[in-house]
């Protein structure tokens, strides 16, 4: 089923919420018509419509953000640039997005990066456990290499991506029928989990894994496949995880994964030249705030209905974190450094340590991570 846009109350709610974040951080950029030299936006001009393959479901952090990326894109194009979106996927499912984008099925599509590390090694670092607490430093971080490392942009470009942006999914909760209160909890179990790294985080504290995807989660649990899952708080609503595991706990992991927004190159390269401004200045913007404010917007919205289902979020102590965090060593890194090469990032060490500096070093203001604050809400 393909749907074009969700209700417009809801999207402009969200659309203007995301707007009034980015004036008052001063990114938001005044709106072309037309480009210095290129054909204009005025009324006459060429129109394109880009077909838009998301995994997103309703309600959910990566619809708001898939929301406000195309409309500020529509808006400031006069609607010569709009798109045809395919949600839930429709269009291609969430684990084959990746290729329908690089195929031409799609222009443009959306989905969790660790559905296709072979890809994306250059976004995959976010993966290793205990690395990013910040979900803003991230954004930036990814989108800020994707052409300053020279490894990283010629892989994005060989790969056949305009990168848009990668936003955070949230910090990881493990999601169970009993509660899961330190590092000894995780052992004995089947665990779903997003990407290789958090899966050797598990397999280090004696769980086992299962494959499957998000969308494929629920059903999972319920035949008994998995015992338990690691999600973000945004699982537990689009994916209706709260209503089949009634304990979550945030075991300080931090962000795991990430969620991209990418173009098909050559569709982008044959935009108009005005058409192309347009996208870049979104994707400026998006990067450096406008999707870290749909983030947490939408984020705490879907804190009510969570604490409503399942009563509370637990943390652990800061010394579980830890014993899981010496436990694992330097392992994760290792292996991410050998998966990029492989995956073909010239120089992943340097990748690594460019983007643990930038995450060092960033200086933005970044509110609480909105999922503990809902946890401070319990």
């Amino acid at each position: 089923m393909q749907t074009h846009r969700t209700q417009s109350t809801t999207r402009n709610r969200r659309l203007l919420a995301s707007l009034a974040g980015l004036a008052s951080t001063g990114l938001l950029l005044t709106a072309c018509a037309g480009g210095d030299g290129g054909s204009g936006g005025g009324e006459g001009e060429e129109s394109v419509t880009l077909t838009v393959a998301s995994w997103a479901n309703p309600d959910s952090v990566d619809e708001a953000v898939m929301e406000y990326w195309t409309q500020e894109i529509e808006d400031r194009s006069e609607g010569r640039l709009s798109f045809d979106i395919s949600y839930a996927g429709s269009l291609c499912s969430a684990d084959e997005i990746p290729e329908c984008v690089r195929d031409g099925r799609a222009d443009v599509g959306q989905t969790i990066a660790d559905y296709a590390p072979q890809l994306f090694p250059q976004t995959t670092v976010v993966s290793i456990p205990f690395l990013t607490q910040n979900n803003q430093a991230m954004t930036q971080a990814v989108w800020e290499l994707s052409t300053e490392h020279e490894g990283a942009a010629s892989l994005w470009e060989s790969n056949g991506f305009k990168l848009v942006g990668h936003n955070p999914a949230g910090r990881l909760l493990l999601g169970s029928k009993e509660p899961i209160e330190s590092v000894d909890g995780i052992a004995g179990k089947r665990w779903r989990m997003a990407g290789p790294y958090t899966q050797m985080a598990i397999e280090a504290a004696g769980g086992s894994n299962v494959a499957l995807t998000a969308p494929e989660t629920y059903e999972g649990v319920e035949r008994g496949v998995a015992d338990a899952a690691g999600f973000p708080m945004d699982g537990l609503v689009s994916f209706q995880l709260k209503d089949i595991l009634p304990n979550w706990t945030d075991p300080g992991l931090g962000q795991y994964t990430s969620t991209g927004l990418w173009m098909n190159l050559d569709t982008y390269e044959s935009l108009p030249d005005d058409l192309k401004q347009i996208v870049d200045e979104v994707n400026t913007e998006y990067n450096e705030g406008g999707v870290a404010t749909v983030f947490e917007e939408i984020t705490l919205e879907q804190c009510d209905p969570v604490l409503e289902t399942i009563g509370q979020i637990e943390e652990w102590d800061e010394a579980e974190s830890e014993r899981w965090e010496e436990a694992l060593g330097t392992q994760p890194e290792e292996k991410w450094i050998s998966d990029a090469e492989d995956a073909g990032l010239e120089d992943p060490e340097g990748y690594l340590e460019a983007y643990k500096e930038k995450m060092a070093s960033f200086e933005g203001e970044t509110p609480k991570d909105p999922s503990l604050v809902c946890s401070d809400r319990s």
